[in-house]
């Protein structure tokens, strides 16, 4: 193990010193008018990494300081005074020399003619085809922020309580569990069993006839083309009994699951889909 380590270290040395050489050389090799050109844009790289890295800072004070200016805006605007403004001209072109019609117009019928009065002053001088799209534009601007406000809060409240299925799942069709049991099933007929002999006297041979269900008709269908391989195969996997243990109920039990472990097993080796569902020990023989 240390030759070979030591072997390994040369060898990594070797490839380390080749490398640099292969470097040197095509450093050497390459034109000045291209080194230049390589570093040209490694410098224009390098600013541009700068200058994108600065770009968060300057975009957020300019927001900032656009905010600033609307809110310096705002706080100037005086909203009241221009409404008061308005209301009061449309009143005084509006106002009649006729002292009954004068009297009767109370506070009341002023607040109620407010709306009326101003949208009055901001038509003037628009002819009808221009106030009657102004004010149409103006109620679809109002209904549009109506629906949007409704319709977000109706797709929070249905994202709160979950959406319900694209589609009712159908249940899938099962099998029963005897559909087609008779074609996978598979029977093999003396089975000789390795048998370790204590005695002389003692029996020498153990035969087996079993059944097997297999889970698909395919498994069944390539075990019973290599009924021969797969015999050889429980003959050299299953170790040596007693002679009189398989005749016995627990013998039996014992070998009926290690047959069909061996079973199992033997598909698997050689990539077949599908195992022994079941196995029965039809008939056993001893001699």
């Amino acid at each position: 193990m240390e030759f070979l380590n030591k072997i390994e270290v040369h060898v990594n040395q070797l490839l380390m010193r080749f490398q640099a050489f292969c470097i040197q050389l095509v450093q050497k090799l390459t034109p000045s008018a291209v080194k230049k050109l390589i570093e040209k844009l490694s410098a224009w790289k390098a600013f541009i990494v700068v200058w994108l890295k600065t770009r968060p800072a300057f975009i957020k004070n300019w927001i900032a300081l656009k905010l600033a200016a609307l809110k310096v805006i705002i706080s100037t605007l005086n909203v009241k005074g221009k409404i008061l403004a308005s209301y009061q001209a449309a009143l005084a072109r509006t106002k009649s020399n006729d002292a009954e019609v004068k009297g009767k117009l109370n506070s009341l019928k002023r607040i109620l003619m407010v709306p009326i009065l101003i949208v009055g002053q901001w038509l003037q001088g628009l002819s009808a085809t221009q106030s009657a799209l102004l004010l149409g534009f103006t109620a679809a601007s109002f209904l549009s922020v109506f629906s949007i406000t409704f319709s977000g809060q109706r797709l929070l409240k249905s994202s709160d309580d979950g959406r319900a299925p694209a589609s009712v799942e159908e249940e899938a069709y099962s099998r029963p569990l005897y559909y087609k049991k008779q074609v996978r099933h598979l029977e093999f007929s003396a089975v000789r069993l390795p048998v370790f002999i204590p005695e002389v006297n003692e029996l020498r041979s153990i035969d087996i006839d079993f059944m097997a269900t297999l889970s698909n008709r395919e498994a069944r269908n390539w075990l019973a083309k290599h009924e021969f391989k797969l015999r050889d195969y429980l003959i050299l996997h299953i170790e040596p009994v007693k002679a009189g243990f398989p005749l016995e109920d627990e013998g039996k039990e014992i070998i009926r699951k290690k047959i069909q472990a061996e079973l199992n097993e033997f598909l698997i080796e050689n990539k077949i889909v599908g195992h022994v569902t079941e196995l029965k020990l039809t008939y056993v023989l001893a001699n």
